[in-house]
């Protein structure tokens, strides 16, 4: 997802080969499998790594690979913002829900890395951003497309649910333009024009037939085919609603704005037309949540990333009474980003204050126990992106400087 503004957006071998690969895949009986062909010929299967362990791609089991995985990238160099440049390779990480890391991709030695965009919904490719030109990795091989957007259009991401086509948008004039674009960065179909830079703010709904749409005064509907189905007012707005994911397959999570705050707040959105829910109060100014830009449901309770005007996040466990409760998430920064919640555990991004260095850990916030799964050394970058197996791209990138953000 891009957020305009202050946001940006930042998817012939053997016959006894093969069915020992495909039993393991599948979690069948491996031993039967080799026995199945010839018992002599001793094959290496792909095994389940251990949390903190790296393994090679050709171990992936594609075929587990789902709800509680995670695309990241990680680049160990350092930006002239942090001190000295310091140049890398930046690699790609496919990360099973124990820890293991799979490397999938490593690109040459650079100061200036590519970032990773999104992760399509058939699993099959990584969408990468370079210096304004465009990459597409397939994970199972390592080949990388190369191309660009017709039009000189700026990426989204991957449309959805399987990620067969992009979601892009450009300024023509004193126009903006959201179209669906091909693989290879033809135009496919303008899908909403309009005067307002809002409209580079879109998610798509997860059977990809529908689009939510930022607008002034609440969520606008929009057609995979083009055009807009209905305008989703949401009460108390008057100056933008983002939406910020689909809550689920007919609801819409939207961060709003009321002319005469900049704190956001949440709501629900129905997207057939339905009167729209508030998710969270409006916060006054004695609040130490200053403003709502997402929400996700545990067992423990309802959990929300908030951000503050210096542009960091923090994270809040909102009562049953609407009252809000600090989230500390221990050895980190406090400029701690949800990228998903899975069971009992929130995704997180663990920045520093000035967003130039970045680590990646699940945090389970009522037992507080953290699984790292990236530790960036102190003045490196870190991870430049991450994407939840079927989640929009879900990494923001705040446009603040250094001194905005420690003061």
């Amino acid at each position: 997802m891009a957020v305009a503004g202050k946001f940006s957006g930042r998817r012939g071998t053997s016959m006894v080969v093969a069915a020992a690969l495909a039993a393991s895949l599948s979690g069948g009986n491996v031993g039967g499998a080799l026995a199945a062909g010839a018992a002599e010929h001793a094959v290496a299967l792909p095994r389940s790594l251990g949390p903190g362990q790296t393994g090679p791609r050709s171990a992936v089991p594609w075929r587990r690979v789902g709800a509680g995985w995670v695309l990241a990238e990680y680049w160990p160099g350092r930006y002239a913002s942090a001190g000295t440049p310091r140049a890398a390779a930046a690699t790609l990480y496919l990360i099973d829900p124990a820890g293991g890391r799979y490397r999938l991709y490593r690109w040459p030695v650079t100061k200036n890395p590519p970032f990773l965009v999104d992760w399509s919904g058939d699993k099959a490719r990584a969408l990468v951003s370079l210096a304004g030109a465009l990459e597409q990795v397939v994970l199972a091989t390592g080949r990388v497309l190369h191309f660009r957007l017709a039009g000189q259009a700026q990426v989204v991401g991957y449309a959805r649910p399987l990620g067969h086509a992009l979601l892009g948008w450009r300024q023509a004039g004193s126009r903006f333009q959201l179209s669906r674009y091909r693989l290879t960065g033809g135009l496919a179909k303008v899908l909403v024009t309009s005067a307002d830079d809002l409209i580079t703010v879109a998610v798509y709904s997860p059977a990809g037939n529908t689009l939510a749409v930022a607008a002034r005064h609440g969520v606008q509907l929009v057609s995979d085919r083009g055009g807009v189905i209905r305008t989703l007012s949401v009460p108390h707005t008057s100056n933008r609603c983002l939406p910020m994911r689909w809550w689920n397959s007919s609801m819409i999570l939207a961060s709003c704005q009321a002319s005469d705050t900049s704190r956001s707040r949440l709501w629900l959105v129905p997207a057939d037309g339905g009167k729209p829910a508030a998710l969270t109060p409006q916060r006054g100014r004695q609040s130490p949540d200053h403003g709502d830009i997402g929400a996700w449901h545990l067992p423990g309770g309802l959990y929300l990333q908030a951000l503050a005007s210096s542009g960091s996040a923090r994270i809040f466990r909102q009562t049953a009474h609407q009252q809000v409760i600090g989230v500390s998430v221990p050895r980190t920064a406090g400029n701690n980003w949800i990228l998903t919640a899975r069971g009992r555990r929130l995704l997180l991004a663990a920045r520093t204050p000035c967003h130039d260095s970045a680590s990646l850990l699940w945090f389970n916030p009522s037992t507080r126990y953290e699984q790292t799964l990236f530790k960036t050394p102190r003045n490196l970058a870190g991870v430049l992106g991450v994407v939840p197996y079927g989640q929009p791209t879900a990494d923001f990138h705040i446009l603040v400087s250094c001194a905005a953000s420690t003061g």
